[in-house]
């Protein structure tokens, strides 16, 4: 993890004090990750996971502003499958106060590429962000429901018969974790998350493909890195570690290596927007999220993402 290695100049540090346990947290964050949501409403929200009272694991929600202050902290406390999480008192000015259960619902618009295949519709109901995302489809097929460990997130999912549900189980039940552990949630990204679970859910998850589903939900928070080194080591072993990599996909791996040579701002997302100009077999996302996952798990390419630290781990 590099996120504590940076120079002042490149991040900037948000600090509060957990009013649950005490803890002080931090978050290292690059000026580019502060959403243009700050503009909107003067603040952004963020949620910190930590073990708390009773060592717990209880979500604090954060509302930051402009200056990187923490203007209101809601601590969201840990219940079981049939309670709804308990929002204790909110502290700061002029930031909405959640007071009831309902979730404000939203609609996931699906990419060109979903074809509802496999996946015929998705429910995920997240409670730490008080949201209902809805990819609309026909409930049709066999019905699957998962909850996260901490309950915070269920997803309800239709699927097509002919698909093994301990499977598609497996699969929710790390998405849930995925999603309950996000510091931030950009709801753009479950469009292309409807996509890739289509064409996914067919087989058992691998460690592979759950870094793809990671990297796909963090890709506007994500900051990946490569170095000259990464590339030189790519370049003396590729035939060995890639030995049916072809010319194309050279191409693309080794350009991917270079745009993120020495980067300390741009996300995963800038990446994509820069490659695909360069290198026009790169278009689907979902593909490029498969690629850049695999550097990663290859060690070529390190990825900072959105991490609290107690200033006890200094």
């Amino acid at each position: 993890m590099l996120t504590l290695s940076f120079k002042s100049d490149v991040r900037r540090k948000i600090e509060y004090q957990c009013n649950t346990c005490g803890k002080l947290r931090l978050l290292f964050i690059a000026p580019a990750l502060q959403s243009d949501k700050v503009e909107q409403t003067g603040y952004i929200e963020y949620c910190d996971v930590h073990i708390c009272k009773n060592k717990n694991l209880n979500a604090i929600k954060l509302c930051v502003d402009h200056n990187y202050d923490v203007r209101s902290q809601v601590t969201v406390e840990t219940k079981t499958s049939s309670e709804e999480p308990a929002f204790t008192e909110i502290e700061g000015l002029n930031i909405p106060t959640p007071k009831k259960a309902e979730l404000r619902e939203q609609e996931i618009i699906p990419t060109r590429d979903f074809g509802a295949y496999s996946l015929k519709r998705m429910v995920i109901k997240d409670k730490l962000r008080q949201s209902s995302f809805l990819l609309e489809g026909v409930k049709e097929g066999v019905e699957v429901i998962a909850n996260s460990p901490l309950n915070f997130i269920e997803i309800d999912i239709f699927i097509s018969e002919d698909i093994n549900t301990e499977t598609v189980y497996e699969w929710l039940l790390s998405l849930s974790n995925i999603l309950e552990s996000l510091v931030y949630l950009d709801e753009s990204l479950l469009s292309y998350l409807g996509t890739y679970l289509d064409h996914m859910i067919i087989s058992p998850p691998k460690e592979k493909e759950l870094l793809e589903l990671s990297l796909l939900l963090n890709s506007t928070v994500a900051i990946p890195h490569s170095t000259d080194e990464h590339i030189k080591i790519f370049e003396e072993h590729v035939n060995e570690l890639f030995p049916e990599l072809n010319v194309v996909s050279y191409r693309m791996y080794r350009a991917i290596m270079e745009a993120c040579l020495k980067n300390e701002q741009n996300r995963v997302i800038d990446i994509y927007e820069d490659v695909k100009k360069k290198i026009v077999q790169i278009q689907a996302f979902p593909y490029f999220i498969s690629i850049i996952g695999t550097l990663v798990s290859f060690g070529f390419i390190n990825l900072e993402k959105l991490e609290f630290y107690s200033i006890s781990e200094f």
